[in-house]
């Protein structure tokens, strides 16, 4: 049911909404991206509203402009391609993420997948500061793996492959031992799941082998389900951690901090944002004590 629902769907649900809610609408792609920003929203003014897609979103923020049935709304929208195959949305209401999207955000964040390390350690080996441990430790190890996942994505969305890349099993392709990712299964496995066949893609590793060498930030290629995964098999091999992607992700999520949220470009972009009442989207700090 969900998958046709369009642009004009959410736009008449926002319609909606505004009959009995006067708060301005921050409109996000999906419901975990609202859970996130509900922790730092100043919901006295300003409220959350999935979108369930960035086409839905896209389509409803295309019609702000035709009327006066609808104001104060803003949207907040996974980076994915653009700055890179698109231009994105030019107008103050709507800012992008600062990496790939939400979680890939948090991934970033340092001091976040840190304390999810220390958290599932179950061999004590994991030591905050420790060479090995340290954020820039993590994201490297990480973005090794999830990187050829992320550009393949990239080539799929390029070409229009259609290839099928969302929740890859990055464990069926990835060793962790040498930070190596199997480039030839890596294809297979996103052809058949598309229902494709490989061979009907035959130059397709050599120009997934030259992305990957022509590519000067890897970090804008990854998304934060790939980077979760690719944190699950390096933390189980290198500190026996035993937790689920899905619980990472999760986690991670709760670990998010307003002291992080602050320090993101995302806050910094979204700053100016205010009600028609003047009043600010996030709300202030408590003050200590």
């Amino acid at each position: 049911m969900l998958d046709i629902l369009d642009g004009d769907d959410l736009y008449a649900e926002l319609i909606m909404l505004r009959s009995n809610d006067l708060r301005a609408f921050i409109i996000l792609e999906g419901p975990t991206d609202c859970h996130v920003l509900d922790e730092f929203i100043n919901d006295e003014h300003f409220t959350t509203v999935p979108a369930l897609g960035k086409d839905r979103a896209l389509g409803a923020i295309a019609r702000l402009d035709e009327g006066t049935l609808l104001d104060d709304v803003f949207a907040l929208l996974d980076r994915d391609w653009v700055g890179i195959l698109e231009e994105g949305v030019k107008r103050s209401e709507v800012a992008y993420t600062d990496f790939y999207d939400m979680d890939a955000c948090i991934f970033f964040t340092p001091g976040v997948y840190e304390k999810l390390a220390a958290t599932f350690c179950t061999d004590h080996t994991f030591k905050r500061g420790a060479p090995g441990c340290l954020h820039s430790d993590i994201s490297t190890a990480c973005v090794d793996l999830a990187f050829a996942v992320g550009v393949l994505r990239f080539i799929s969305s390029r070409d229009g492959l259609g290839l099928a890349l969302r929740k890859f099993p990055l464990d069926q392709v990835a060793s962790v031992r040498d930070g190596c990712v199997d480039l030839s299964k890596l294809i297979e496995i996103a052809c058949k799941r598309a229902e494709k066949d490989p061979e009907d893609y035959p130059d397709l590793l050599g120009s997934l082998q030259r992305e990957l060498a022509s590519i000067e930030e890897p970090h804008r290629y990854c998304s934060g389900h790939d980077l979760a995964k690719a944190f699950q098999l390096v933390a189980k091999r290198r500190w026996a951690t035993k937790v689920g992607a899905d619980v990472i992700e999760r986690s991670a999520r709760a670990a998010y901090g307003r002291e992080h949220f602050e320090r993101s470009g995302i806050y910094r972009s979204t700053s100016h944002w205010e009600a028609g009442s003047g009043e600010s989207a996030w709300r202030l700090a408590k003050a200590a004590g």
